[in-house]
Order: C-alpha cells, then structure tokens, then sequence
C-alpha cells in the first residue's frame, strides 16, 4: 500500500489530492488526537533554554513560507515533500492528518518538520534545518521526536531519500536503524524506521 501511495504522489496529482482530502477528513475523527497527543507530550519535553519547539499555529505559516524562501537553493534538491508558496502551505496546514511543527529561536523560525498520516496507520516523516543552525544536532532531535510519536500512537514510520544524498542517509541512519523496502524512480529509495524489540 505504502508503495502504491508513493507512486500516486509521483504520477498523478490531482488524484493524489484527492486521497488526501479524503485521507485528511477521516483521520481527523479516528486517529489527529492520539498522534498529536503524542507529539505533544515529546515538544513539550524540549529544553526552551535556546531554542522552542512547538506545534506552528496558523499566524506562523507566513514566517515558514519566508523560511522557505531565505534558504539556499542547495536544500530544495533533495527536499521537496511539498509546496513552498504561502498558499500550498495554508492548504495543508488545514488538513488534520499533516502535522506540522517548527524550532524557534525567537521569534524567527530555524526548522521545520513534519507528520503526514495516513489512515493505514503508516506515516511520513520530513525535517529541514536553516543552512546557518545545521550542525547543532536540531535535525537529530526532530527526526527522534517525529518516529517517537508515531510509535507511541501506533504508526508505522517511512521515508523517501536519494541515494546520491549521502548526508541525509546518514542523518536517517543516525536516528533510528532503518530498512530499505523499494528503490524508487529518480534515484530514491523508499525505507522504513526499525522499532527496536
């Protein structure tokens, strides 16, 4: 199922729109409390002493949409999981299976990352850091925060990555062991996040 949805996503986007709506509706009445509970309970055990992790709220998707726009080209190559306009980002925003969170230092935004559920009970995870933080370990704590909190809620945990991006399959590998399960068109590779038993 996994590797069907992917295909959808890559091949036909206006049905993959589709399924999401639909995918977004019925999540939000079986399964957006559990998982953002979770969520919550990991965010709120971040340190606050120099940076606040937290849900974005709506008043702070113009700040993600300039994060977006202020990061050298280079970080886009490999990370596309969705539109970049203040538009696409509203529009997902308000779909209750995407749960979106950001690291702040301030009031100005440097990271972001994600949640996408699905009602299979599977789900993505998607992380950036701001080119001038990247180092301090931020993209780690999200990655950890992310597969946690999915966990605890019941999901199972994928992603997608290039293989030519050696330095994002390290930081995927660093976080949790993980197994490949398909290789993808355009040099990707669908894997999955290992639970420990």
């Amino acid at each position: 199922m996994v590797k069907f949805l992917v295909y959808l996503k890559h091949n036909f986007k206006i049905l993959w729109k589709l399924i999401e709506a639909l995918n977004g509706f019925l999540f939000g009445f079986l399964y957006q409390k559990s998982v953002f509970n979770a969520l919550n309970d990991r965010v709120s055990a971040l340190s606050a002493e120099k940076y606040e992790w937290r849900f974005l709220r709506a008043s702070d998707l113009p700040e993600l949409a300039r994060f977006f726009q202020n990061q050298p080209q280079d970080q886009f190559q490999y990370f596309k999981p969705h539109g970049f306009s203040l538009s696409e980002i509203e529009n997902i925003f308000r779909n209750p299976s995407f749960f979106m969170l950001g690291v702040f230092d301030k009031e100005r935004l440097v990271g972001y990352f994600f949640l996408r559920c699905f009602l299979n009970k599977k789900c993505f995870t998607g992380r950036i850091v701001s080119a001038e933080k990247q180092g301090e370990g931020l993209s780690k704590t999200m990655g950890r925060v992310l597969i946690d909190s999915a966990w605890a809620a019941g999901f199972r945990v994928f992603g997608t990555a290039s293989k030519s991006n050696v330095k994002s399959l390290g930081s995927y590998r660093s976080i949790n062991k993980m197994n490949v399960i398909k290789e993808l068109s355009g040099g990707y590779v669908l894997f999955e996040y290992i639970k420990d038993k």
